[in-house]
């Protein structure tokens, strides 16, 4: 049996999950309302935030994920090609599914959002109706095709770095995070707010949608990875590291709007996931590696992907019905749960798998810069399995 410091590193894999429920909670709120007002005040005062978070966490894992798992032997191609075979499969497949709904719905954009979509640039048009596109969660995925294309070139600064530091580097994109919001008042006129939020769809797609605003939270998590491995970072115990995140949440809730997107979370949600994987190397407890939490975390990436579907086809389902009574929206929910799940699954097991399996064979040059080597070298066998536990967005 291998030891902690050689195994990949579970926890992140079961933290996805986390994070995939609370993107899916913040939906649920608004495609399946409570009747009953208090219990719809609760629910909204829980997980109103969720949407950001959950995908605030991703991008950060992302760039965590990515940077633990390089290795000397990588070349640029072959990372290229197993992140497009990541990505671009369970895409194309709800796509496709979310093209059939929306003309089922009679709703259907057009071709050109639904083409933007397919080739994963819609986030660059700040209209509402462009990048909510198709399939609306599929919006992050635009700023992780961004993230991959520009990891080669963000990798070799990163490690140019000096070691010591690395932490003012860590402070600064943490900073600029949470300076965003100021940036967006000084450089986007002022417009009539969204419907469903209370700043303008242009400021908001800054802030939460625009790819190189979005690269921060990555770059954040290139950082911390390199600090794991160089042992540049100190010993964060598993359960302060996650009530921290639970209560940069919280504080979320309580900021004005614009800074609730991200800056309340990035840094927290960071020292969360260094704190799991000190925990995954050192062999110490962790809730996020059970077999089931890993296993739900596996198939996290489909189900972020579905899940926003699954709603809108119940959503028509019993609209005749809504808003429901409490126990028939907790049925609702239930049951959109299951059939995501259930979707999710078949995804990861009869097309993400075999995908990765088949085709996610290694190129040849030119190789990344791998950062400074591990203290415990891990096989690359096992580098290859870490990336692999990351998706995009999920």
């Amino acid at each position: 049996m291998s030891s902690p410091r050689e195994s990949s590193l579970p926890s992140l894999t079961g933290m996805r999950i986390i994070a995939a429920v609370l993107v899916a909670a913040f939906h649920i709120g608004s495609l399946a309302p409570f009747a009953d007002l208090d219990i719809a005040k609760t629910y909204h005062s829980l997980f109103d935030q969720g949407g950001w978070a959950g995908v605030t966490f991703f991008f950060v894992l992302s760039g965590f994920v990515l940077t633990w798992a390089v290795r000397p032997s990588d070349t640029v191609t072959a990372f290229w090609r197993r992140r497009v075979l990541k990505l671009f499969p369970n895409h194309v497949v709800t796509l496709v599914a979310g093209i059939f709904l929306l003309l089922f719905l009679g709703t259907f954009p057009g071709a050109g959002v639904a083409t933007a979509n397919l080739l994963l640039v819609h986030a660059w048009d700040w209209r509402f109706e462009s990048w909510w596109g198709v399939n609306p969660v599929s919006w992050s995925l635009c700023c992780e095709v961004f993230f991959y294309a520009c990891f080669p070139l963000i990798i070799r600064l990163v490690n140019r770095v000096r070691p010591g530091r690395l932490w003012w580097w860590v402070v600064g994109i943490a900073t600029a995070v949470v300076a965003i919001p100021s940036l967006a008042d000084l450089v986007i006129p002022d417009e009539a707010v969204s419907p469903a939020t209370p700043i303008g769809v242009t400021k908001l797609w800054f802030i939460n949608g625009f790819p190189p605003v979005r690269t921060l939270d990555f770059v954040l998590g290139i950082f911390l990875a390199r600090m794991v491995r160089e042992g540049r970072i100190f010993r964060i115990p598993l359960l302060p590291a996650a009530g921290l995140a639970v209560g940069a949440y919280y504080v979320s809730t309580q900021v004005p709007y614009a800074y609730s997107l991200a800056a309340c979370t990035a840094l927290p949600f960071g020292l969360l996931i260094v704190s799991a994987t000190q925990a995954d190397r050192e062999g110490l407890w962790s809730p996020f590696r059970s077999r089931a939490m890993v296993w739900l975390g596996q198939i996290s990436f489909a189900f972020y992907l579905w899940h926003f579907l699954v709603l809108m086809w119940l959503g028509d389902l019993f609209k005749e019905r809504q808003p429901l009574s409490t126990a028939g929206n907790l049925g609702f929910i239930a049951l959109a749960l299951t059939v995501t799940v259930l979707l999710s699954w078949a995804t990861f097991r009869f097309v993400e798998t075999p995908m990765m399996r088949n085709f996610a064979s290694p190129g040849r040059r030119p190789r990344l810069d791998a950062p400074p080597p591990d203290r415990t070298a891990r096989p690359a066998a096992v580098a290859e399995r870490v990336e692999g536990q990351q998706g995009s967005a999920g």
